[in-house]
């Protein structure tokens, strides 16, 4: 019974977070579907962690890929005629991803789990006409979480899992490259704010585990490129890396003897996709 409320609560967390995702960014953006793109791609993740002394710890990887869904908006001339009474445009990205994972580890085997995984990010940039060889550079707010679903499964080595949620904020930095007609490039540097980790250890192994610990992660940086072909005005087709390089986050207490941290690790993704723009 323990089992079952606890993935009921993890599937309603993912849903409550997604649905205030969806309605900050129509509240902030009223125009959203007068010039929106929906996004459908496939990526290719893979997240590692190292002890202290670089030697590997764990890694997840996408099995075989994550299916991304999103809308955004990244200042099509519909959208910023929209704005010609000022210097400035709202941008945004929103994004939901979900898959199965195939988990190794260094001492716990392997282990199937799902992944969770939503993204957000506002942006603000300079209201200008676009045309070939332009560049338009904007910086903005983002937030991503992850919820590894691993709660209750039971890992090749007879280990059980726990359910994990990963939280990011972060300052998006960037330009937007419009190299031709067709052709543009999106480079973004990302200037990680803090990461927060929450495992919950306690749900699986109360003996063990007194409570949920919460990690807190300062340092670490990301990077994203999007690389967009239009195919005529309505359907666009593009292909994206983006990566996290995160350090060692703090230790707290998960129990009167024991301290948990959360070791430093790097996401990779590769990724493609079509978007459709109204």
């Amino acid at each position: 019974m323990t089992k079952i409320i606890f993935n009921i609560k993890s599937a309603v967390h993912a849903v409550f977070i997604n649905l205030i995702i969806i309605g900050v960014s129509f509240g902030i953006c009223p125009q959203i579907v007068l010039s929106a793109e929906l996004t459908l791609d496939f990526t290719s993740y893979s997240y590692r962690e190292v002890d202290q002394n670089n030697n590997f710890f764990m890694e997840d990887k996408s099995s075989p890929f994550l299916l991304n869904l999103g809308i955004r908006n990244w200042g099509d001339d519909k959208s910023i005629s929209k704005t010609q009474g000022s210097n400035w445009v709202s941008l945004y990205t929103l994004e939901y991803s979900f898959g199965n994972i195939d988990y190794t580890s260094a001492g716990t085997g392997t282990m199937k789990k799902e992944y969770y995984k939503s993204r957000l990010e506002y942006y603000i940039s300079t209201n200008s006409r676009l045309g070939n060889n332009d560049l338009k550079p904007y910086i903005g707010l983002g937030y991503r979480d992850l919820l590894d679903d691993s709660g209750f499964k039971r890992s090749s080595t007879n280990h059980i899992g726990y359910d994990r949620l990963s939280q990011y904020y972060y300052i998006p930095i960037g330009a937007i490259w419009y190299i031709n007609d067709k052709l543009s490039l999106k480079s973004q540097y990302n200037y990680f704010l803090e990461g927060r980790q929450t495992s919950f250890l306690n749900e699986v192994l109360p003996n063990a585990y007194s409570v949920n610990p919460k990690n807190t992660q300062r340092l670490g940086w990301g990077i994203d490129v999007t690389l967009r072909s239009k195919l005529n005005d309505k359907w666009s087709t593009y292909g994206f890396l983006r990566n996290w390089d995160i350090a060692d986050s703090d230790l707290t207490s998960c129990s009167p003897l024991i301290y948990c941290m959360e070791p430093k690790n790097q996401t990779h993704e590769i990724g493609a996709g079509i978007s459709y723009n109204f």
